[in-house]
């Protein structure tokens, strides 16, 4: 139903265009303990509408099988800023049809009303208590893909058998089910809760319990310099910086707004090293930093560069 994806079919199907269509419906992504990741785009092979309605189906129906309070405890659902143009497809879009398949099953959805880093997902699943939690995000990926990352009562990603178990779900849930299109229909729901606030406050305090030093913190003269590539990171690492008493670092400014074509980088991943951190170096030498930090785009990891003497 989603006209994008829809014209993409028809249009290889109008030129009789098999290997590519083989390409995108010859077989579904493989669900394992990293949930899925694959390119956006039109066809089972691929993170689109469909697909997401389908995984969550599979999920929503493992989760009741192993929680028989999922109906009061719920689950959260998060994304980063990726999107797509040609396919439609985007982060936000993709977890409001996730927390449509669960509200429509009558699982309370702690939906994060705009974009947050991942680690917020598995730290609201143990700090409210609740079943599950879904990331939507591609991580340090190239623009074109997408991901959907699953998290457990106990705020990890999911281990064996679990993987085994959702896929098998999946693959028995795949039509789907009536109004699964329709997110609109969550906007109105009192299953539909917004974390956004409180989890904002709550992180930012309790992180302040790993903080030894706040007097050091306060008075050092080090400073730093903190990339995003384009992500989700600048706003929670400078609020991080914050909560620390910390002056705040100095942010890469072509690299601290969310921009789903990552346009300074060819992979947006800290490990790549010297090629995402040009800018930072070039910053870091103007403002005299020592040292450099680095998110990757869903901010779960963090490379760190020191300046020698």
């Amino acid at each position: 139903q989603n006209p994008k994806t829809s014209a993409i079919v028809k249009q290889l199907v109008a030129e009789g265009n098999a290997g590519e269509l083989q390409k995108y419906f010859g077989s579904r992504m493989e669900f394992g303990t990293a949930g899925l990741r694959a390119a956006m785009g039109a066809g089972i092979s691929h993170m689109n509408d469909l697909t997401i309605i389908q995984t969550t189906q599979g999920f929503c129906r493992y989760l009741e099988k192993n929680f028989s309070d999922l109906k009061k405890r719920g689950v959260v659902i998060g994304f980063d800023a990726r999107a797509h143009l040609s396919s439609g497809g985007s982060s936000k879009r993709f977890a409001r049809l996730a927390a449509n398949i669960f509200i429509s099953q009558g699982v309370p959805v702690y939906l994060f009303s705009d974009i947050t880093p991942t680690p917020f997902v598995p730290y609201t699943v143990t700090h409210l208590k609740l079943c599950a939690g879904i990331m939507v995000t591609a991580s340090h990926n190239p623009k074109q893909d997408n991901g959907y990352k699953v998290y457990w009562e106990n705020g990890a990603q999911i281990i064996s058998p679990h993987d085994k178990g959702i896929s098998q779900a999946i693959e028995e849930n795949q039509e789907p089910w009536p109004q699964a299109w329709d997110d609109k229909l969550i906007d109105s729901s009192l299953l539909l809760h917004d974390p956004y606030a409180t989890v904002n406050k709550d992180y930012f305090k309790d992180i302040q319990k790993q903080c030894f030093h706040r007097n050091i913190n306060k008075e050092t003269n080090l400073k730093f310099v903190h990339t995003s590539v384009h992500g989700v990171g600048h706003k929670f690492v400078q609020l991080a910086f914050k909560a620390f008493d910390l002056s705040p670092p100095f942010a890469v400014p072509e690299q601290k707004d969310p921009d789903p074509e990552f346009p300074t980088v060819k992979y947006p991943n800290p490990e790549e090293g010297k090629g995402v951190l040009t800018l930072s170096f070039a910053l870091a030498e103007k403002d005299g930093a020592k040292i450099i930090l680095a998110n990757d785009p869903d901010a779960d990891r963090l490379a760190v560069a020191e300046k020698q003497e």
